[in-house]
């Protein structure tokens, strides 16, 4: 199947993925929730709230929402790791928007993401997509995703990777397969092969 005609919504690519981090994890939780607010002022005494309350403030002065500040509560992410404290999401286009590009251009040069940060700014400038449902939908996932990023930075142990979902057809690699294992290892593991068992 060739990446141009899959479609990043494939409900096998998710599931595909899981299969690979639990034959080189074991232990995988999906749809997990790491139990963080989601609220600023919840931050206010960590050690990520002066990083983050510059974007939060970005965010809100982008078009002047502040609504997408009203959970309490992170929603979950895709994929966790407990022994490792690794969170795995997995982008579809829709998180790749000017008000993310916003928050990522303002995450401090000196820490370290389990992504590429620039790649991540460039694709939100190339596909710079709109979800207006609620109208600071954007905002909102935003915020969510910066949250989820300096999460292993609140922890200090840890990483949060991303994988693009257009990067690659993910539901064609098998967990069972030497050569698809070492091909996702690469993939997914560039940035924190010291998480690798």
């Amino acid at each position: 199947m060739s990446a141009t005609r899959h479609s990043e919504r494939c409900r096998d690519c998710k599931e595909g993925i899981k299969n690979l981090l639990v034959a080189i994890f074991d232990d995988v939780k999906v749809n997990y929730d790491i139990n963080l607010p989601a609220k600023l002022e919840d931050y206010s005494d960590t050690n990520i709230y002066d990083d983050i309350a510059p974007i939060c403030q970005a965010l809100q002065n982008h078009r002047g929402y502040d609504e997408f500040l009203k959970a309490k509560k992170l929603p979950r992410v895709d994929f966790f790791i407990p022994s490792k404290k690794l969170i795995i999401e997995f982008d579809e286009s829709q998180h790749f928007t000017r008000p993310r590009e916003i928050a990522l251009s303002l995450y401090p040069d000196g820490q370290e993401f389990g992504f590429p940060i620039e790649r991540w700014r460039t694709l939100c400038r190339d596909l710079s997509k709109r979800d207006n449902d609620p109208p600071y939908r954007d905002e909102q996932r935003a915020w969510y995703d910066t949250l989820r990023d300096f999460a292993p930075v609140l922890w200090k142990t840890g990483k949060t990777i991303r994988l693009f979902s257009r990067d690659f057809v993910w539901c064609s690699l098998n967990p069972r397969d030497d050569s698809d294992l070492r091909t996702f290892k690469k993939l997914f593991l560039n940035n924190v092969k010291e998480f690798l068992p």
